[in-house]
């Protein structure tokens, strides 16, 4: 398949692929995140790039106030080791150590450590412990428990939880949810509605979301009254939302204030006056740590920084439904019409970026500000990949048209014109007009061509002359030269422009075009011979001088040209050679002055040409000698 059937079969494609491949990129992640296809794996790979980039957001903001009247009374790895942490008579001094040692705890002495929180002046005391079985130390501790508890019972909240596994012998997916709440006897101890320690997570496992009541109704239905209420809600009386809100975790572990269970007794008076205290285990031994954007925290923490977000009401919150959808479905027709106007792969992936960077914007400034969480994932993705796969496209198209515009031009224009284009793009390819320069200006012609042209086919005499031109102006661009234009039978060539490599040098390469065009005539025309048809002679001139070299023409048609005194010069110097038909290359004194020592000329002495002031001195070139040939002194652009 010819260069132009490939390029235009290639562009066909493009056009057909790539408005379709681009619209799909911005739709799918667009899709992919609107509401009603989240439970799909669609919607939950967006979800989790929207929690992996939640994280790395609570990372970058970094750390946040607490409010003040939030602590932990914490179960921590020192209280649950006092023999190693205290001297046995140390230890013995109060009865609140001797009950502390390895997990389980006396509900006696859970029950003691909130008494001494809610006599401080307590505003709420929350367990984060669920006391679902009857105390392992018997009755009477479940009955010490009640009793020490019973005049706060009002401000002491107990903790339930949620389980899920699987039902042995069902499919795949079935799954039975069991509800664990605190034992009934020590329901006189607490407000009746107990608290849920249950925390959403993202599909990658990170503590994420405080659940709203669509979820306890949903999960939680089937159990009888009263439902737990999340441990946020419940420790605070703020009212359950129906959508999850999601945590705003205020910094890694130990950001919250906490005090370790063994140090109740020491804290400063007033210290837990106002206060709402969480009661739990932060020990790592104990179990319960749960990944958060900040790394591993205890399940107390987190409900601590879930408590946190509803008390000082920064817990973040998704769009409903119908508004996220509406705000996805304007984005892909902004994106689309954004991006199907640029014609230029660059413009393409300019605008693509400021789209993004606009989303990237607005969704991070709704989230640091307002605490509103949009769909960022998708509003990103939309033009990035819609704009990647249209500017990938344009680029492959516009790199195909460049590749075949290179290659109709380098058929069109001289090399070394071409490479000055490419290298300095400007008025040198745009604009009317020249500059002054310094150039070896080169003309050949055939000689006796108008007989021989009414003797041949036109045809026969159009393939002629491109096995003619083929042969010599291969010549010119070897030696770096400009092949300036095809006159009929004629050639015109310049050495020195539109870059020079100095004059001694742009000479010496004339003069070698010029040979080697004489001798690839020679081969030629043992060709033709060999073939019945008549054989060629030319006339070559040469001449050194200044010129104005640019565009010439039209602003609608430019050819890169030189005019001036020594382009007439070379010309007249190869109409002189019908003069001496032993000298088909005649050269001016000018230019034999910049040539090296070892040229072989013969002086034809002192010419007058018309359009000269002053008869020319002309010379015969007859070749170079070892000397002038063995000086190639050629620099190369």
């Amino acid at each position: 398949m010819s260069g132009p059937r490939r390029h235009l079969r290639g562009v066909a494609w493009a056009g057909l692929l790539t408005p379709l491949l681009w619209r799909l990129g911005v739709l799918m992640p667009l899709l992919a995140a609107l509401p009603v296809f989240q439970p799909a794996s669609p919607g939950q790979a967006m979800a989790a790039l929207e929690a992996q980039a939640q994280a790395l957001a609570f990372r970058l903001r970094g750390l946040r106030p607490v409010p003040e009247e939030l602590v932990i009374l914490a179960i921590d790895a020192d209280s649950l080791a006092l023999d190693g942490l205290l001297a046995p008579g140390e230890r013995d001094s109060l009865p609140l150590w001797r009950a502390m040692g390895a997990w389980p705890w006396p509900r006696a002495l859970q029950a003691e450590l909130a008494a001494t929180a809610l006599e401080g002046g307590a505003a709420r005391v929350v367990f984060n412990v669920v006391q679902a079985q009857a105390s392992r130390f018997g009755p009477t501790d479940d009955a010490a428990f009640v009793q020490r508890l019973a005049p706060w019972r009002d401000r002491v909240v107990l903790a339930a939880a949620v389980t899920r596994q699987g039902l042995p012998g069902a499919g795949e997916g079935s799954v039975q949810v069991q509800l664990s709440r605190p034992q009934a006897p020590l329901a006189a101890a607490a407000v009746p509605v107990p608290a849920l320690t249950t925390v959403l997570q993202s599909p990658q496992g990170m503590a994420e979301a405080i659940p709203g009541q669509d979820w306890i109704d949903d999960q939680l239905g089937a159990f009888s009254p009263p439902l737990p209420r999340p441990l946020a809600y419940a420790a605070s009386s703020v009212p359950v939302p129906r959508q999850p809100v999601g945590i705003d975790f205020p910094g890694p572990s130990g950001t919250i204030p906490q005090v370790p269970a063994w140090q109740v007794l020491a804290q400063p008076a007033g210290f837990w006056r106002g206060r709402t205290v969480l009661i739990g285990a932060t020990a790592p031994d104990l179990g319960d740590q749960q990944e958060t954007p900040f790394g591993p925290q205890s399940g107390t923490e987190v409900q601590a920084a879930a408590l946190a977000s509803v008390l000082a009401g920064t817990g973040f919150r998704h769009l409903d439904p119908v508004p996220a959808t509406g705000l996805l479905v304007a984005w892909a027709a902004v994106v689309l019409l954004a991006l199907g106007r640029p014609r230029q792969a660059s413009d393409t992936a300019t605008l693509a970026l400021a789209l993004a960077l606009g989303a990237l914007v607005a969704g991070g400034g709704l989230w640091l500000m307002a605490h509103r969480v949009l769909p960022v994932p998708a509003l990103l993705l939309a033009p990035l990949l819609g704009g990647g796969l249209r500017g990938g496209g344009q680029w492959r198209l516009e790199s195909r048209e460049r590749a075949y515009l290179h290659q109709v031009l380098a058929r069109r224009l001289s090399p070394a014109l071409l490479r000055e284009l490419l290298r300095n793009p400007g008025p040198l390819g745009t604009q009317l007009g020249g500059s002054r320069a310094r150039c070896v200006v080169l003309f050949t012609d055939l000689v006796d061509f108008t007989p021989l042209s009414a003797q041949l086919e036109p045809a026969a005499l159009f393939a002629l002359l491109n096995r003619y031109f083929a042969a010599i102006g291969g010549a010119v661009i070897e030696e770096q030269g400009l092949l300036d234009k095809f006159i009929g039978d004629a050639l015109m060539a310049e050495f020195g422009v539109p870059r020079s490599r100095g004059d001694a040098v742009e000479a010496l390469a004339a003069v070698r075009a010029a040979l080697a065009m004489r001798e690839r005539l020679v081969a030629l025309n043992r060709e033709l011979a060999a073939q019945g048809l008549p054989s060629l002679r030319q006339g070559i001139g040469l001449h050194v001088g200044d010129v104005i070299a640019g565009n010439l023409g039209s602003p609608q048609r430019l050819e890169f040209t030189v005019i001036g005194a020594a382009v007439n010069v070379a010309s007249r110097l190869e109409g002189l050679t019908r003069r001496f038909p032993d000298h088909s290359i005649l050269i001016s004194g000018e230019l034999l002055a910049l040539l090296p020592p070892g040229v072989e000329v013969e002086s034809l002495g002192r010419h007058p040409l018309k359009g000269w002031p002053q008869p020319l001195e002309v010379f015969g070139l007859r070749g170079l000698g070892p000397a002038a040939a063995g000086d190639r002194g050629l620099a190369s652009f």
